[in-house]
């Protein structure tokens, strides 16, 4: 209370909760709003969790007031997107990792699969005429032949069945012989070549033509494309809610500003122009695209199919093509930054200069303008804070893959109890590793990826399996038969078995070999130190 006041004129209320009142003092009781300051930097995590998001595309150049603008100032940038921990095997190619690509886990979440769940996706390219940065050849035409062409296309003239204009068709699963590569390739209409696109380049098929929508979303990752034929692989998809809350800022900062001019209050104008410069400056200095992997080499080589074992006993099965498993799993994802590391850490520099000097500003502000700061910067921290809610796929565009669930009928109660057969219908680890090796009609992959461990019982029993799988005989009592052979202590009866060699050295048993599976999905932190993602 100020000297001099002696409050007979004051209610109750002013008494207790009233600040200093003075001929300064501005708000109701002499209330200020000097913490308004911290509002600006409050909500770190929540804007570190899409700072990467954010400055995937031209929207993060727009100037506009962000929560926590410290979140961009990082020493470094992250040279590659961030993995999910998981063990996972190519079926086909045998190369095996500790870790999925982040794209490939925005396409199936793996957090979202049960316990000793069995998954089975088929993720091919939506446009084959640009397949792994392949692109089609385009014949150039004579006026007759393009005439013609026309005609053709507007069904004018019938198309004859071997360059009809139809859908392609795909040519289905691989086949047992290891031998033989799958053409995951249409039959006909797009292409008329039998050989797959790893071959070469693929022969003149029909090509989309490029919409508005996708031509904007493209300049909006990358604006030097449109001198370009290429396109990012994954590009911030155009209806982010993460672009549309940053046109939103970019209104709500232009308000401030046109508020405060509106009581004649110079520094909020300074201040927040200088916030909005800041989170320009940061964003120029830190937008990226990602670069995605694809092959350097049209030699033939097995198909790209994968399978995922999560920690918890899951099972996910993707048939894929080498140029998608390239992409997505096998390969890496980078990122491509538009500036150099020397003039990241000049605009970092300058960054952090403009924001200490706006959060000093900020304080110094107005009592009405002191409020509408405040309010903007509690409406924008509750909105990023609920955009962490939503899925990842909404802020990328994934129209390039196509994904489809073919998981077996037989299969997709694998993480529920399916009957009253204490072993067959119980969910466990070897009846899901069962439903995978019946899918994949292979188990070279599961010693790959540890999923089993490599004693005689094991062997005899994926021996048995595969054996299994390849004559069709989906009901094998996978569990049972498991139980009979792990009773089996001595090597010497294992190896009776006609699927092992009569030649096994003997050994002592142990019961530690036959714990499955044989190495555990290890968890450990994959997100960078700097914050992103």
């Amino acid at each position: 209370m100020a000297d001099g006041d002696t409050g007979a004129d004051r209610s109750e209320a002013a008494r207790w909760f009233s600040s200093d009142v003075g001929p300064a003092a501005e708000g109701p009781w002499g209330w200020r709003l000097d913490v308004v300051t911290l509002l600006a930097v409050i909500g770190e995590s929540s804007i570190a969790e899409h700072a990467q998001t954010i400055t995937a595309s031209i929207f993060c150049l727009f100037p506009r007031i962000v929560p926590a603008p410290q979140a961009f100032l990082k020493p470094s940038r992250p040279v590659r997107l961030p993995e999910t921990t998981a063990k996972m095997t190519g079926v086909y190619s045998g190369v095996t990792l500790d870790t999925v690509g982040f794209f490939a886990n925005i396409i199936h979440p793996l957090d979202e699969l049960q316990p000793f769940a069995f998954k089975v996706l088929e993720i091919s390219h939506t446009d084959r005429n640009n397949a792994g940065g392949i692109e089609a050849p385009q014949r150039s035409l004579t006026k007759k032949q393009s005439f013609f062409s026309r005609r053709s296309q507007n069904g004018s003239t019938p198309a004859s069945p071997s360059r009809g204009f139809g859908l392609p068709r795909w040519a289905g699963p691989p086949s047992d012989d290891p031998d033989k590569t799958r053409l995951d390739t249409p039959t006909d209409a797009a292409f008329a070549s039998g050989r797959d696109v790893e071959a070469g380049e693929p022969n003149q098929g029909i090509t989309r033509r490029i919409t508005m929508k996708e031509k904007i979303q493209d300049f909006a990752a990358n604006p030097t494309l449109v001198n370009t034929s290429g396109r990012p692989a994954v590009p911030a998809t155009l209806y982010s809610p993460l672009h549309i809350l940053s046109v939103f800022s970019v209104v709500l900062t232009c308000s401030i500003i046109g508020f405060a001019a509106r009581w004649q209050d110079g520094t909020a104008i300074i201040a927040v122009s200088l916030v909005a410069l800041a989170s320009s400056v940061v964003g120029w200095a830190s937008w990226w695209r990602p670069i995605l992997m694809n092959r350097s080499h049209t030699n033939t080589v097995p198909a790209g199919d994968v399978i995922i074992r999560t920690r918890e006993g899951a099972f996910l099965l993707v048939k894929c093509t080498e140029e998608v498993a390239r992409e997505l799993y096998s390969g890496t994802e980078e990122c491509e930054y538009h500036v150099s590391g020397r003039a990241y850490r000049v605009l970092m520099a300058l960054g952090t200069c403009l924001l200490m000097i706006s959060v000093i500003l900020l304080g110094n502000c107005k009592w009405y303008t002191q409020i509408f700061i405040g309010c903007g910067y509690i409406v924008l921290n509750g909105v990023y804070w609920a955009m962490g809610l939503l899925p990842k796929k909404y802020f990328w565009d994934l129209s390039r893959y196509n994904i489809k669930d073919v998981t077996p009928k037989l299969a997709k109660n694998a993480h529920t109890t399916t009957s009253g057969d204490l072993r067959e219908g119980v969910k466990s680890f070897t009846r899901t590793l069962w439903f995978a090796i019946r899918e994949t009609k292979r188990t070279a992959w599961v010693n790959r990826s540890g999923a089993a461990p490599d004693t005689p019982q094991w062997r005899k029993w994926l021996a048995e399996a595969e054996q299994a799988a390849k004559d069709g005989n989906t009901s094998w009592p996978a569990v049972a038969r498991k139980d009979e052979i792990m009773k089996m202590r001595e090597d010497a009866e294992v190896n009776t078995s006609p699927v092992l060699p009569d030649d096994t050295p003997q050994r002592a048993f142990d019961a530690a070999e036959q714990a499955v599976p044989a190495t555990q999905v290890q968890h450990w932190d994959r997100r960078p130190n700097d914050g992103t993602l």
